[in-house]
C-alpha cells in the first residue's frame, strides 16, 4: 500500500471494498460506494470484546496512519483498552462541562481575553484594558447577580430576552451592553466545548440612537469664560489641570484618553506625534499645533511642569481618567443649564464647523484631524501618509473660528487661552 495507492483508489458501486496493509498488521482502508474513505483498526480489548478503532482519510495518511496503529498495538500490549478509556474521558469531561457555571466560564472567559484566545480563529485579538474594564463592569453590575451562579447548560433563551427586556427598561445601553458581552460569554463556552450551542445567539436590543449633540456658539463662549474664570472653576470643582485638558479637547479635538495622556516627549515644536498605543485606532497620529494650543503648552508648563504628563493629576500624579474628565464636564454644564453634553461632543462640534459653510473644509480632510478610523482597505492597509499639511489648514483654520467665536462677548477672558495663578517657585 502505497500514497499514491490510497489516493487513487476508485469506489466501486454497491460494494465497500478493503485493503490490508502488507507492512502495518491490523491496519485495513476501507472505501465506501459513496467514494468515502477510512482506515480501520482492530484490537481484542482485556475482557476478550473485539474493537475497532476508526480515522477518517484525508485528515490522517497513509504514514499517520501506520503510526497510530503500531501505537495502538502497543497500548493493547500493555492490557489497554483503549475506545473504553477515551469513552470515559469523554463522559467525564462531559459531566464536568455539565457542572460549570457562568461564573466559571466568565472566568476562563477573561482570562482568554488577556491573550487573545476568547475567539476561535488565526488571528490573536488581545482586548485593550479599557475594553477589558468596561466588560467586567457590566459583569459585575448587570450578569453576575443573575446569572453567575447558574449552570451554563440549563440557561434558556426565554429568561435571556426576559433579562434582556429588564435591562432595556432601565436603559437601552445596559440591555446592549448586558446582551452583547453574555453572547461572547457563551459563544466562549461553545468553543470550550462546555455547551453545544448557544441558547440564545439572537435576541432584539434596542438601537442606540446616534448622538447628534453640539456645541452652539453661545455654548461655547459660556465654557471657555467658566474655564477662564479662578472662582467660577473652584464653585464646579474643576481644577487648574482639568481646565487646561479641556481647553486643549476643544482647540485639538481628538478623543478625551488621547489628550489627557499627552506628554512632553510626544511633542516637537508645533508637531504632537501620538504613538499608536496611545490611539484608538492603533496607529501613530500626527497632529499639528495651532498658536492658542501651543500657549495653552505654555501654561500648562507654568502651572503642573513638564516632568512627563502634560495633563498630570495633582492628586495622583497620573493622566485624568475619562471618567473624571465626563464627570467635570457634566458639573460644568449643569452648572451654566445646558442641556446635556459631553467632551465628546467637542469633537462633533469641531467637524461641523469644519464642514460647513463657515469653513468648508471637505468631511474626509476634516476626520483626518480628528483620527477617525479609514474603513477603507486600501488606505488603511497601504496609505502611510500623515497628511501634515491638510491637517494643520484644518486645525488652524479651526482654532481661529473657535477663537472667533469667544472673543465675540466681552469677557475677564476674551480670546485669551487661561487665566490662573503662576505656579509658586
Amino acid at each position: 500500500m502505497t500514497p499514491d495507492f490510497v489516493k487513487n483508489l476508485r469506489p466501486e458501486e454497491g460494494k465497500r471494498l478493503e485493503f490490508r496493509d502488507t507492512e502495518e498488521r491490523g491496519l485495513v482502508l476501507r472505501v465506501t460506494p459513496t467514494g468515502n474513505k477510512s482506515w480501520s483498526m482492530r484490537y481484542e480489548a482485556p475482557d476478550g470484546t473485539m474493537r475497532r478503532k476508526t480515522y477518517q482519510y484525508p485528515e490522517i495518511g497513509l504514514a499517520r496512519a501506520r503510526e497510530l496503529v503500531r501505537k495502538l498495538r502497543g497500548q493493547v500490549t500493555e492490557g489497554r483498552d483503549v475506545i473504553a478509556e477515551e469513552r470515559k474521558a469523554r463522559n467525564e469531561a462531559k459531566a464536568e462541562a455539565a457542572r460549570e457555571t457562568l461564573s466559571d466560564v466568565a472566568t476562563a472567559y477573561f482570562a482568554a481575553c488577556l491573550v487573545g484566545t476568547q475567539r476561535i480563529g488565526d488571528r490573536v485579538r488581545i482586548k485593550a484594558p479599557k475594553t477589558l474594564a468596561q466588560e467586567e463592569r457590566v459583569w459585575k453590575a448587570d450578569i453576575e447577580p443573575k446569572f453567575g451562579k447558574r449552570i451554563v447548560a440549563t440557561l434558556t433563551k426565554k429568561e435571556i430576552i426576559q433579562w434582556v427586556d429588564a435591562l432595556t427598561g432601565r436603559a437601552p445601553s445596559a440591555g446592549r451592553a448586558g446582551f452583547h458581552l453574555l453572547r461572547q460569554m457563551l459563544n466562549f463556552a461553545v468553543t470550550r466545548d462546555i455547551i453545544p450551542m448557544n441558547p440564545a445567539p439572537h435576541v432584539a436590543v434596542k438601537a442606540i440612537a446616534p448622538r447628534t449633540r453640539w456645541l452652539t456658539d453661545d455654548e461655547l463662549r459660556k465654557i471657555w469664560a467658566l474655564l477662564n474664570d479662578i472662582e467660577a472653576r473652584a464653585e464646579v470643582e474643576v481644577s487648574d489641570e482639568m481646565a487646561l485638558l479641556l481647553q486643549m479637547m476643544l482647540l485639538e479635538p481628538l478623543r478625551a484618553s488621547e489628550v489627557a495622556g499627552m506628554e512632553w516627549a510626544e511633542i516637537e515644536g508645533d508637531v504632537w506625534t501620538i504613538p499608536a498605543p496611545r490611539m484608538k485606532g492603533k496607529r501613530q497620529h500626527v497632529m499639528p499645533l495651532t498658536a492658542p494650543a501651543m500657549a495653552l503648552l505654555e501654561r500648562a508648563r507654568q502651572i503642573i511642569g513638564d516632568d512627563v504628563l502634560v495633563f498630570r493629576s495633582a492628586r495622583t500624579g497620573r493622566p485624568l481618567h475619562a471618567a473624571s474628565i465626563g464627570a467635570a464636564f457634566k458639573r460644568i454644564v449643569e452648572h451654566l443649564d445646558m442641556p446635556r453634553a459631553t467632551p465628546h461632543d467637542f469633537r462633533r462640534t469641531a467637524l461641523t464647523n469644519i464642514c460647513g459653510d463657515r469653513i468648508g473644509i471637505p468631511r474626509s480632510t476634516g476626520k483626518l484631524l480628528l483620527a477617525h478610523a479609514d474603513h477603507d482597505m486600501t488606505g488603511k492597509h497601504y496609505d502611510m501618509n500623515d497628511y501634515l499639511g491638510e491637517k494643520r489648514r484644518t486645525a488652524d483654520a479651526w482654532a481661529n473660528l473657535l477663537m472667533g467665536i469667544i472673543a465675540e462677548t466681552p469677557s475677564d477672558g476674551g480670546g485669551r487661552v487661561i487665566a490662573f495663578p503662576r505656579k509658586q517657585a
